[in-house]
């Protein structure tokens, strides 16, 4: 006996309606008409709910005159797990481009080079920046060859980094970066022409005041060290 023909048989045994059996297993009474129809199958948690509901076995359910049952339940079980696999696969993907976003937005917040240096969305751009009239120096250990070829060491003032606003347009957009450009030589050298990606400065070179466009001069003005309550943020969070 076909599915379809069981279903009836013992519902109709058992005094129950279509819409009876419909709402013992919370599907429209549609659905029912279908199972027994054979145009459609329960799948097989709604099997088990129906050997219970009708006191059906599930072998009995399973093993009438034909395996369609089996077959629709196999395709069923089939195609949930290829279902499954790819929501997890498209969920992991998902999950590695918003952990890599984070990655690169905790790079511009920061301020942190390397990641800026790797970061697909930022592009090379070019600007100038005005400095101090001399660069910080901090003194430190060198290891030098005197004229002996012997290497000797000895404290001497070392040039900093520097941290300036580096103005890439007549505008005055831009960001404040680190780099260093070794000691000023001379007075009107305090100037540089910087080329980086995000916080990474690629190069830095010291040129005088008057190599400056005279449209980029006007919006560098003279010298003043980052102060975060007036100056504009370092930079943004945002990866691109």
């Amino acid at each position: 006996m076909q599915l379809g023909e069981q279903l009836k048989t013992q519902r109709e045994k058992l005094q129950m309606t279509q819409q009876d059996l419909a709402e013992r297993l919370h599907v429209t009474r549609q659905t029912v008409s279908r199972w027994e129809n054979n145009a459609t199958y329960p799948n097989l948690d709604t099997l088990v709910d129906i050997s219970d509901v009708l006191n059906i076995s599930l072998d009995d359910l399973l093993k009438g005159d034909d395996a369609k049952v089996v077959t629709e339940i196999s395709h069923d079980v089939k195609t949930k797990n290829r279902y499954k696999k790819f929501t997890i696969t498209i969920g992991a993907i998902f999950g590695l481009i918003i952990i890599g976003l984070g990655i690169l937005s905790y790079g511009r917040g920061t301020q942190n080079d390397t990641i800026d240096r790797i970061n697909p969305f930022l592009s090379t751009t070019r600007g100038f920046a005005v400095l101090p009239q001399k660069t910080p120096t901090k003194m430190e250990k060198v290891t030098e060859t005197n004229t002996k070829g012997h290497n000797v060491k000895r404290r001497t003032a070392v040039p900093q980094p520097v941290t300036a606003h580096v103005v890439e347009n007549g505008f005055g957009g831009g960001e404040w970066l680190t780099f260093s450009v070794g000691e000023i030589p001379s007075k009107g050298m305090n100037f540089a022409y910087v080329q980086h990606k995000g916080s990474f400065v690629s190069q830095a070179t010291l040129i005088h005041r008057n190599d400056v466009p005279k449209l980029i001069r006007a919006q560098l003005g003279d010298y003043h060290a980052y102060d975060k309550r007036y100056d504009w943020p370092k930079s943004s969070w945002s990866p691109f």
